[in-house]
Order: structure tokens, then sequence, then C-alpha cells
């Protein structure tokens, strides 16, 4: 009796090392597959990456991630990414490059959205574009 309660005691132990080299092999590979930023991310998720991206000083990311939201329609990201491109180089460096007809147009769309910074920063533009030495022709 006791020599069969050894054998189902040593199946039982080996049972048990098969099964957590198992688990540690699936978390291992689960662990190495690369994160995809793109991947099934919501519109209020890469507005809020964005800001983080802006926190730590990563103008590229914080761009890319505020046009991917405002493109999908988020007003706070379509008012923040009109203020981005209207400040440009003078805030974000070299990751950012002026523009204030893009500016114009994101103000605009945010607007639309009932976004009152973004009115207001309309008017702004729009003396900008009347003003002789500032005139630039937008679409």
């Amino acid at each position: 009796m006791s020599s069969e309660l050894n054998q189902i005691a040593s199946w039982s132990l080996r049972w048990r090392i098969f099964l957590s080299g198992t688990l540690c092999l699936v978390a291992a590979v689960a662990a190495a597959k690369p994160f995809d930023a793109n991947v099934d991310l919501q519109t209020e998720q890469r507005y809020q990456l964005a800001l983080e991206a802006q926190a730590g000083r990563d103008y590229r990311t914080m761009l890319v991630q505020l046009r991917q939201a405002a493109t999908e329609g988020h007003p706070e990201a379509q008012e923040m990414l009109g203020m981005v491109l209207l400040t440009g180089q003078t805030l974000y460096g070299s990751a950012v490059k002026a523009d204030r007809c893009e500016a114009r147009n994101w103000m605009r769309r945010a607007a639309v959205q009932g976004s009152e910074t973004a009115k207001v920063q309309l008017v702004f533009l729009n003396r900008l574009r009347s003003a002789p030495s500032g005139r630039i022709d937008c679409e």
C-alpha cells in the first residue's frame, strides 16, 4: 500500500511540475509578444497617450496620438492639436512645425463640436490672417 501511495505521490508531483512548466512557457510567450500601440485603442485612450507623451516631452509621439484622436473626432484632441500647431517649435522644438492653416482647420472642427476655446482661437487666427504681415492663404 505504501508503494502505491509513493507512486501516486510521484505522479502527482510530476503532473504539477509539468503544469507549472507549461504555465511558465505560456507566460513567457505572451510576454515576448511586442505591444502594438495601434491595436484597439479607443479615441480617448489615444488622447490620454498624447497627454502622457507631452508630459514626458516625447513630442513626436504626442503629435502622432493627437492627430489620430483628432481625426477620429475627439474634440479636446482637435483643440489641443490646433494649439500645438500654433505654437510649433516655440514650445515643442523640432518635433512640431508650426502651421497656422492646419491649426485653423483643427480649431474649426473642435468649434463645430462646441469647444468655446476653439471658437476664441478661431477669432484670433482670423485676425492673424488679416494682419498685413501675417497674411496666409488657407483653404
